[in-house]
């Protein structure tokens, strides 16, 4: 490489403009300990390093900081909130014309059933955010023919509409 690129979008890492062959690895031991963790992510000194971006500012936190932090209201607050419609699902807000809400905050009746089975779905925020669609997570309690039969009845129009056209489709031979 002769020398710096130009900006070409690349979302790399690296964020300043050093060539690619004057970075260096970083040196980090991989091999799990004895009870099988990764002792970088898990090991007695694990911490996570901040920076504001201004030269001095950087800190460090322990695991137990970040554990703590993430079990707290404000940080629950930003993790559990709509991309698409700014509603926070933490505080029991959601939309019902938003995909990634999908009507519902952090718990639903059954999907299948529409709650006959008395059971509650958990959302998967993770996988609510990546697709930017709701996702849930449980079990219906009604056996799987009767699963089925309101499967059916949700998803299969039978408005008078539908039934004018499909007998419009209609040939006699």
């Amino acid at each position: 490489m002769d020398g710096v690129k130009p900006d070409d979008g690349d979302e790399g890492f690296a964020e300043d403009n050093t060539p690619d062959d004057e970075l260096v690895p970083m040196d980090v031991n991989l091999t799990a300990g004895a009870e099988g963790e990764d002792e970088v992510l898990n090991g007695p000194r694990a911490t996570v390093f901040y920076t504001t971006g201004d030269q001095g500012e950087e800190k460090e936190f322990s695991k137990e900081e970040v554990e703590e932090m993430m079990k707290s209201d404000a940080y629950q607050r930003k993790i559990d909130t709509c991309h698409l419609c700014g509603k926070c699902w933490y505080d029991g807000n959601s939309s019902q014309s938003c995909r990634e809400c999908g009507g519902f905050p952090l718990q639903r009746p059954c999907p299948i059933c529409d709650g006959r089975c008395k059971k509650i779905w958990t959302r998967n925020v993770k996988s609510s955010h990546s697709f930017h669609e709701a996702h849930w997570e449980g079990t219906c309690n009604l056996p799987q023919n009767v699963q089925r039969a309101y499967f059916l009845e949700k998803f299969t129009d039978s408005s008078e509409q539908v039934i004018m056209e499909g007998m419009q489709d209609l040939k006699t031979t």
